[in-house]
């Protein structure tokens, strides 16, 4: 009731707590935080029986004809839903037609396409997990086709689902559990594809917790089906966190380096990249540690711009060792595009697998190419001379941030594509925001309008894509300033990221694809190479 005192605009259940409300939809921030289930801002009606007046005593009545009640799909009956989206899910959420995978070596060895496939498999499944799959399987189908009812439904059912995982985070017995892993990983991808409520912060906040969950299983957990899949999804939005939070990962040791695969005996073409992936976010801290420093760190500086290429030298070779039908083909681009498409091509792909592998690439490579030039700067700040192997001009042909930034943004058209799912949006949300704060720094604003176009465009098929890194990345002003390359005033910053609400939106991938290959078939020389 509008305008009356006293009448709380409150949810239910926040009036029955005797709470202040937030009044957010659908779901209130006070009940989110509490891991209560929401119980909506709907007002039970009142009916007052009267007389009836003189003229409706004098209405024609017809006669009283009991209405047939039809089974409409989607009806209040929670387990017919849950069944229901659950089909639907794998439709809205994996590549289709073209996109999907028919290479006859890669469908032979018997692995699933992606790992929440496995689910479908598990047998007597722990409370958290299904609860976790449910609210995602019905928030996607709620978001793609416009459902609000679905969408209010799976967001009740996100709240038990956390409820149920925290639970059992505090159960010895539950907390090391294959179910529970997976759990925590679906509803991280609930929070990707949820909506704009939902902030940056708190995704890295559930990445970074899903990781320690990894660690803390320890890497012999991590060797049989159920485990191993489940962790090699887990490792590139581990990586992609650690560096935002410019963090190295525990991904990078030895052990989890080989362990895991002590049953398996082989490693994918997937496995091998992301390998040396997990060695990115250390060089960031390590640079981070450097410029904190008082002494003279000169030496130590070069040093990092050597490892700094190794690295790059290594991702490369992986590059230039994959089958040419792995490789991304040059295509012409659409020239009716209304958006003003700031390149001539785009990069097209055999199917989804051999795409993904390459947006990892671009986006770690764009990283390292960022870093070598802050790391650059720093050394002629100090006036120490840098070696023939790694002046700029010669680095230029190893770490060329523009040439990677071009390449991720030539590949968002085929990523967005219809064919593509849910799944494409997901997988090239980080690069895309890696080559946006990449052109807005150097003031390519072109790219940058056509970036947003894009995911604008992507949004309107239900698939939430928004730049949301601005609090997490270093800030581009600072970047600027002459001291940032020197000593940082503050790593106030990055530790703050690790501080989060419990809701998160993210662009930034949460799963990973692993397929077996054989790493000497089919080489080839890639000096044409187009990424």
């Amino acid at each position: 009731m509008v305008g009356v005192p006293g009448k709380s605009k409150g949810c239910s259940t926040c009036r029955r707590r005797k709470k202040g409300c937030d009044q957010k939809r659908p779901i209130c921030g006070q009940c989110a935080a509490s891991g209560y289930v929401c119980g909506g801002y709907k007002r039970d009606r009142t009916f007052i029986l009267h007389p009836a007046s003189k003229e409706v005593e004098k209405a024609v009545f017809l006669p009283y004809a009991k209405s047939i009640v039809a089974s409409l799909p989607g009806s209040l009956n929670q387990t017919a839903v849950q069944s229901q989206c659950r089909n639907l899910f794998w439709d809205l959420y994996m590549p289709q037609g073209d996109c999907a995978c028919r290479d006859a070596f890669l469908l032979s060895c018997g692995n699933p396409m992606n790992w929440a496939e496995i689910i479908q498999q598990v047998t007597k499944q722990d409370h958290s997990l299904e609860e976790a799959f449910s609210a995602l399987t019905i928030s996607r189908v709620g978001q793609a086709n416009k459902d609000l009812r679905l969408v209010y439904e799976s967001s009740k059912i996100y709240g038990k689902a956390l409820k149920e995982l925290q639970e059992a985070l505090f159960d010895p017995k539950r907390m090391y559990s294959d179910h529970i892993l997976m759990a925590c990983m679906l509803l991280g991808l609930y929070e990707v594809f949820e909506g704009p409520a939902f902030q940056s912060r708190s995704w890295v906040a559930h990445a970074s917790g899903a990781a320690r969950l990894v660690e803390l299983r320890g890497p012999e957990r991590h060797q049989h089906w159920d485990a191993h899949h489940p962790f090699l999804a887990s490792r590139i939005p581990t990586v992609y966190a650690a560096i935002l939070q410019r963090k190295s990962t525990y991904l990078a040791t030895e052990e989890w380096l080989t362990i895991p695969w002590a049953k398996v005996k082989h490693r994918t073409y997937f496995d091998r990249l992301t390998d040396t992936t997990t060695l990115v976010p250390g060089l960031l801290e390590k640079f981070d540690i450097l410029r904190e420093s008082d002494s003279d760190i000169g030496e130590e500086l070069i040093e990092l711009l050597n490892d700094c290429k190794t690295v790059q030298t290594r991702m490369d070779q992986w590059r230039d060792g994959t089958k040419k039908g792995a490789t991304p083909r040059v295509q012409k681009h659409d020239p009716n595009d209304p958006d003003g498409y700031p390149f001539e091509t785009d990069l097209w792909f055999e199917n989804h697998l051999f795409v993904h592998a390459r947006v990892v690439y671009y986006a770690c490579s764009l990283t390292l190419a960022e870093l070598a030039d802050d790391v650059v700067q720093a050394v002629e700040l100090r006036n120490h001379k840098l070696p023939d192997s790694i002046k700029p001009t010669t680095l230029s042909d190893v770490l060329n941030a523009e040439r990677y930034a071009s390449n991720i943004c030539r590949t968002v058209p085929y990523c967005l594509r219809p064919d593509m799912g849910a799944w494409g949006a997901n997988i090239i949300n980080f690069p895309a925001n890696l080559a946006y704060f990449y052109y807005q720094r150097i003031g390519r604003t072109e790219a940058t309008r056509w970036l947003e176009k894009a995911f604008e465009n992507v949004k309107r098929r239900g698939v939430h894509a928004e730049n949301i890194f601005t609090e997490l990345l270093l800030n581009i002003k600072d970047k600027e300033e002459p001291n940032f390359h020197l000593k940082r005033e503050s790593s106030a910053d990055t530790s703050d990221s690790t501080q989060s609400p419990r809701s998160t939106q993210s662009l930034s991938s949460t799963t990973t694809v692993f397929i077996y290959e054989d790493p000497s078939k089919a080489y080839y020389d890639a000096t044409n190479d187009p990424g």
